[in-house]
């Protein structure tokens, strides 16, 4: 069913089932007061015919019956008068007077039936004499239904216009989703440029925001996937150049020349590896997919785990912690993501710091924030150099080692959890990478 159809099926059915209840009320009462005017003239026609009777100079003979017409009786159409005396002796009555008493029933209103007829009568009791005026309950049923008529069929009128005005309305009011949908009909499939109607409603205007939001989350995962595409292709350009330049060189090869080209094919393979699982984390974290935080990670338990890869690889023993913590904090950052990070900086500052030098892992509060300082001994960096440093495979010319994606990886992680990354020259020499990760809120 349309929508323009089910607003006409509530609207209508509500109009309708108001209107007739507001009829019925009305013809009931109608016809309540009908009956009472119907009556109300009998019981004048008696009295009248009654003042009539008494202005007469000599009294009726009681022992025979004047026909007279209603006319003479001063008589509306369709009544019918009978005096009778009160010994039950029919003194006057109009031609069409049924020939029973009708006053036999007593003063008042009473229904009769004679014959094959039904009367309405009002008999009035004057001095000596029984007044008795009446009407045909048929010929009163046939004023009554065509008042009623008269009276619902103006409501049956203004009732099926209103239908046909509220059918009209309808489709005026729903004429801007028409316009929208004539919009969004005729845009290409790759267009997702935001969508405008002029003079658009106000309860329209939260859905058309809402699906301009849609168009730019679309538009950014496509970015996304564009760039995740292209840094793959990037990335695996020259390894897979590398491996295949050493297995050539080991098939033509024997002997220590094949076999120092296959542990540099083995070396491009792992870099390779390492580089694309930094890829995939990086495209991870800039998606919208959710990670598991049912196990949020301790400020102690995420150095821990940062350290214990790094420690077991020789070489990396020179790290030192000072840790400032009072008592062990909850991150409101994934585990995964938290461990990955740290390590990231931990990695960077260990490829870049002299061999036997060593690299300091400060750990402490900052406002609500867990402040993993890494500092290392290297030449640090330029100004220029730190700007740079954040983006995808950027890369110091003195160096060609590890993917580029460490920073930009943590850089991620700080941007979609509330978190900030700070490089700046370290006092002694070297650069400071400053990780502040937000606290899990009790």
């Amino acid at each position: 069913m349309s929508l323009r159809n089910r607003l006409l099926l509530i609207l209508g059915g509500t109009f309708i089932v108001l209107w007739s209840l507001a009829a019925l009320w009305l013809l009931g009462d109608l016809r309540r007061e009908v009956t009472v005017a119907l009556d109300e003239r009998l019981a004048s026609s008696a009295r009248m015919v009654a003042g009539l009777l008494e202005q007469l100079p000599q009294p009726l003979p009681a022992n025979q019956s004047s026909p007279l017409s209603a006319i003479e009786l001063g008589l509306q159409s369709g009544l019918v008068c009978q005096v009778r005396s009160l010994r039950g002796e029919v003194i006057v009555h109009t031609p069409n007077t049924p020939e029973a008493t009708l006053a036999e029933h007593g003063v008042g209103f009473h229904d009769v039936s004679i014959g094959d007829e039904r009367w309405r009568s009002f008999t009035l009791k004057r001095q000596h004499l029984w007044v008795t005026t009446a009407d045909r309950i048929g010929e009163r049923e046939t004023l009554q239904s065509a008042i009623l008529i008269a009276a619902a069929l103006p409501v049956a009128l203004a009732l099926l216009g209103s239908l046909v005005l509220i059918w009209f309305g309808i489709g005026r009011g729903l004429s801007p989703l028409q316009t929208l949908r004539s919009v969004l009909e005729k845009r290409d499939a790759g267009d997702l440029q935001p969508v405008y109607v002029a003079r658009l409603p106000k309860d329209l205007q939260p859905l058309v925001a809402t699906l301009n939001q849609l168009f730019a989350r679309i538009a950014a995962a496509l970015e996304r996937e564009r760039r995740f595409t292209n840094d793959a292709a990037h990335e695996l350009r020259t390894p897979l150049t590398a491996v295949k330049t050493h297995l050539q060189v080991a098939q033509m090869s024997s002997g220590d020349i094949a076999a120092h080209a296959l542990q540099q094919a083995e070396t491009a393979v792992e870099r390779m590896q390492s580089g694309l699982e930094q890829l995939l984390l990086l495209a991870r974290v800039e998606s919208a997919q959710c990670f598991d935080q049912t196990g949020q990670v301790s400020a102690q338990n995420l150095a821990r785990h940062a350290l214990a890869d790094l420690i077991a690889v020789p070489g990396n023993e020179r790290i030192e912690v000072n840790n400032q913590l009072s008592e062990d904090v909850l991150i409101a950052v994934p585990e995964s993501l938290a461990v990955a990070s740290l390590r990231n900086l931990l990695d960077n500052a260990l490829r870049y710091s002299p061999e036997l030098s060593c690299v300091e892992l400060y750990m402490g509060l900052e406002d609500k924030y867990l402040l993993l300082r890494v500092r290392d001994s290297g030449k640090g960096l330029s100004a220029a150099h730190i700007e740079q440093a954040k983006q995808r495979f950027w890369r110091t010319a003195s160096t060609q080692s590890g993917s580029g994606l460490g920073l930009a990886i943590v850089q991620a992680v700080t941007e979609r959890y509330g978190g900030e990354l700070h490089l700046q020259a370290a006092p002694s020499g070297g650069l400071d990478a400053l990780l502040y990760l937000p606290l899990s809120q009790p």
